[in-house]
């Protein structure tokens, strides 16, 4: 049976693309993302309170609670960003997207919790379909922020976009999340190596908040300088699935 779909992008051709968005569009979707580093200064500020006064475990504890619900909001913005920009268009204004991502917040968590739902049962009943959903279910989120098509319709208009075409899709989604993802790990454990090298290695198996919380503040200000990065390459092949339909 001849193949009903145009052939798609090869995956270098993704990565390619993906990365002269990234840097072509820095200066811009880091304005969003940076947002990621405060949040992870917030949590690094109440780590070091916590060592010279205890108390302050519980401000920690509520700031990772606040840190966690907006951390959602900022990936929605962060997405909606990268939206524009892949479309050659400027990011809304920030009170418009802002709000635009609140109002997307709780459709955001239902869609993540019933995809999750999905994935956990084929796993449970077996990897390979756990696997299988996981793939097929992978763009329930961009379609909610882009399309705003919610809750199950969502999975299954994503589970419709990969449908024929899940090997295609895999592969490439593996061939960019290796090279992009070893590139981010070897900048952020260079940077906690650096700061090993400054505190001791002692320090940080002994536990001490600030150390912990200094590591911690490294992987926000990596995810914040590289998340428009990954959101980019899910973004690439899933204009692609679109365009070969």
């Amino acid at each position: 049976m001849p193949n009903p779909f145009k052939q798609m992008p090869g995956a270098w051709d993704i990565i390619k693309d993906t990365w002269t968005l990234f840097i072509s569009t820095w200066k811009t979707s880091i304005k969003t993302s940076i947002l990621l580093f405060y949040l992870g200064l917030v949590t690094f500020v109440t780590s070091v309170l916590t060592k010279f006064n205890g108390l302050f475990s519980i401000v920690h504890f509520l700031a990772l609670i606040a840190v966690g619900i907006l951390s959602v909001w900022v990936s929605v913005r962060i997405i909606l960003t990268m939206f524009n920009l892949e479309a050659g268009k400027k990011p809304l204004p920030v009170d418009k997207e802002s709000a635009k991502a609140w109002a997307l917040f709780w459709p955001m968590l239902w869609v993540s919790f019933i995809t999750g739902l999905a994935i956990l049962g084929g796993t449970i009943l077996f990897i390979i379909p756990g696997i299988y959903l996981a793939v097929s279910l992978y763009f329930t989120q961009l379609i909610l922020i882009e399309k705003g098509t919610r809750g199950t319709q969502a999975l299954g208009a994503s589970r419709a976009l990969v449908k024929g075409r899940w090997w295609a899709t895999i592969w490439r989604l593996i061939a960019g999340g290796i090279v992009f993802g070893i590139l981010v790990a070897l900048i952020n454990q260079a940077l906690v190596w650096i700061l090993v090298q400054i505190v001791g290695l002692a320090t940080i198996e002994a536990g001490d908040p600030a150390a912990l919380g200094g590591i911690s503040l490294i992987g926000y200000a990596v995810q914040a300088a590289f998340i428009p990065l990954l959101i980019g390459l899910q973004i690439k092949i899933y204009r692609a699935l679109q365009n070969t339909r």
